[in-house]
């Protein structure tokens, strides 16, 4: 049997997808989905634009992000394979409240809104296990923002590059990015990181953070 190079049987993320992990709804996304390729740094969707779909990734990475008032970039989520952005619009009938921008070059499925509404319809098990995903992803989301409030600066800085370190710890992230992942600024982050670094609990070379005692770094994104 010859399958696809773009065959949903074939896809590296299909395990941890939390749609495509049934085979019988794997089949059938495999025929309505559209592969879409994303540059670093390209928008996938932009805040006020009008939701027609679902986007499931397949490689690569990418982050949802809003901006302030002030103009001031903040991270709500980072999305790796098999994650699922565009959702809450979509199915609360908004246009995005966030912007979707690629980390990385990454590799997206996108699934029309009215074909995954007759999956979901038809396949009542890949619907519960999608609303089991929302409100874990809420939970999650909740967990943050508590953590914002909270914690102050260092206490932040410390968890965000604990996080990303542990859940994607092949990408180097700059100094924005880490600002924007833990509610603060650039220039923060950079003073905290020198200071664990003077402290010895972290080595920094370029954008690479090299945590030294863990343990200690866990003290510090826990005290509060």
């Amino acid at each position: 049997m010859n399958i696809k190079k773009d065959s949903c049987e074939n896809c590296e993320s299909r395990a941890t997808s939390i749609i495509c992990a049934s085979p019988e709804v794997s089949a059938l996304i495999d025929k309505i989905k559209v592969k879409c390729k994303y540059k670093h740094g390209q928008s996938i969707f932009m805040e006020g634009s009008e939701p027609l779909g679902l986007f499931t990734l397949q490689s690569g990475l990418v982050k949802l992000e809003v901006n302030s008032s002030e103009g001031n970039s903040h991270t709500l989520r980072l999305v790796g394979p098999g994650g699922v952005i565009g959702y809450r619009s979509l199915f609360a009938g908004e246009s995005y409240k966030a912007n979707a921008i690629a980390v990385e070059d990454s590799e997206l499925c996108f699934i029309p809104k009215s074909e995954l509404l007759d999956i979901f319809a038809k396949h009542p098990e890949a619907s519960l296990r999608f609303m089991e995903f929302i409100c874990k992803d809420l939970r999650q989301a909740e967990e943050k923002w508590i953590d914002q409030i909270d914690k102050g600066a260092p206490e932040r800085v410390a968890e965000a590059i604990l996080f990303l370190q542990d859940h994607f710890k092949d990408q180097l992230w700059t100094r924005k990015e880490i600002a924007q992942w833990a509610g603060t600024t650039p220039e923060t982050v950079m003073r905290t990181l020198s200071q664990f670094e003077k402290e010895g609990l972290i080595d920094q070379s370029g954008r690479r953070i090299i945590i030294i005692k863990r343990d200690k770094i866990q003290e510090k994104a826990h005290a509060i």
